[in-house]
């Protein structure tokens, strides 16, 4: 074997060493609390050995959610908003709720990104650029429109989560597609009149 063939080996071996134990770490503790030294201590791995590979802690999770969320938002890249808004949501649904507890926590941490960008935010910037600019819309008002559709996702879905998901997904997905495309108005809190298929399995609830 080549030598460069045995440091591409040694290179593949740290990489996975550092993934590994990193996800390992997570588990047992909040992202803001693991630092480099321990990681690298915990991995028997030297500091200069880490830089080989990421420039911070932050960029290791930024690329690990990017990689969590690729196969579902290569899906979603096949879409067209707001055409297909329903898919684009059952398909974030789906992913989600496929996810291990590690992989959950990971895509929900927050690091220090630059001009204070959050993941979602380097996730979106990465994935979503042909919506950048919506018909009919300027930059800036396709930017609220986004904002306000992946807040709106991401917000109901952390709310099913955290109660059981006790609506089955086959009903949450219309339901979080009347809320995100209608709001209030499609409550019918404002007109006094609840729709039929708001919330159908909420009335049987304790």
């Amino acid at each position: 074997m080549s030598q460069k063939s045995k440091q591409d080996l040694r290179f593949i071996k740290n990489e996975n060493l550092i993934r590994k134990t990193f996800r390992e770490m997570i588990a047992e503790t909040e992202y803001r609390k693991i630092s480099i030294k321990e990681l690298t201590q915990r991995a028997q791995i030297n500091r200069k050995t880490f830089y080989l590979h990421y420039s911070s802690l932050d960029q290791l999770l930024s690329e690990l959610q990017i990689e969590l969320m690729s196969p579902t938002l290569e899906d979603i890249a096949k879409t067209n908003f707001p055409d297909d808004v329903e898919e684009i949501i059952q398909h974030s649904f789906h992913f989600m709720s496929s996810l291990d507890s590690v992989d959950k926590k990971i895509l929900s941490s927050k690091g220090n990104f630059p001009d204070k960008e959050s993941p979602s935010d380097l996730i979106r910037e990465h994935f979503f650029k042909k919506y950048d600019c919506l018909p009919q819309y300027n930059q800036f008002e396709s930017n609220l429109i986004l904002t306000y559709f992946s807040v709106c996702l991401g917000v109901i879905y952390r709310e099913w989560e955290v109660n059981d998901q006790r609506i089955p997904i086959e009903e949450m997905v219309p339901l979080a597609t009347q809320l995100i495309l209608h709001g209030l108005d499609g409550t019918g809190l404002l007109s006094g009149s609840r729709p039929e298929q708001f919330g159908a399995s909420s009335s049987d609830e304790d």
